[in-house]
């Protein structure tokens, strides 16, 4: 869970550290660490994770473990836009390993799709809409659209 204020500075974080000449630039990320963890690239120095602390992360610390993920996926200024949007959006849920994970949100935002594979293919996928947040892609297009954002709600 994210406050105002913290919402805010992730924004001017991200907007200071993109750059679109990247490979990473926009683009649905997945790294293993104990588990796997998802984000959206921001530059060849920053990635975005989507995790439980949505932070901006060192590309260096991860950059043996860094693959991008082989998704049809929004246009790459698109996925940074609602990268953004969404800090705000689902900055009052609370991350649960099932229900909304950090792969759910780094999809949905790269995607306009709130699914896990990680929970999909888990014994436990059918006790959890299969992989798919339910509400995820029906509360963040609602909100775009409440803004006048309806630029932002594609599917690839």
């Amino acid at each position: 869970m994210l406050n105002k204020s913290q919402v805010t500075k992730l924004a001017q974080e991200i907007k200071a550290e993109i750059d679109p000449n990247s490979k990473f630039y926009g683009r649905l990320l997945e790294w293993s660490d104990i588990t796997n963890h998802y984000g959206i690239g921001l530059s060849d120095k920053y990635l975005f994770s989507t995790g439980e602390f949505p932070a901006l992360l060192p590309m260096l610390k991860y950059q043996d473990k860094l693959k991008l993920t082989p998704t049809k996926a929004l246009k790459p200024n698109l996925v940074i836009e609602r990268l953004i949007y969404a800090l705000d959006c689902f900055k009052t849920w609370h991350y649960g390993l099932l229900g909304w994970n950090c792969e759910h949100y780094a999809r949905l935002v790269a995607t306009n799709q709130a699914l896990s594979y990680q929970v999909k293919l888990s014994p436990l996928a059918f006790l959890n809409n299969g992989g798919y947040n339910p509400d995820a892609v029906h509360v963040f297009n609602t909100y775009l659209s409440n803004l006048g954002l309806t630029n932002l709600i594609e599917s690839p």
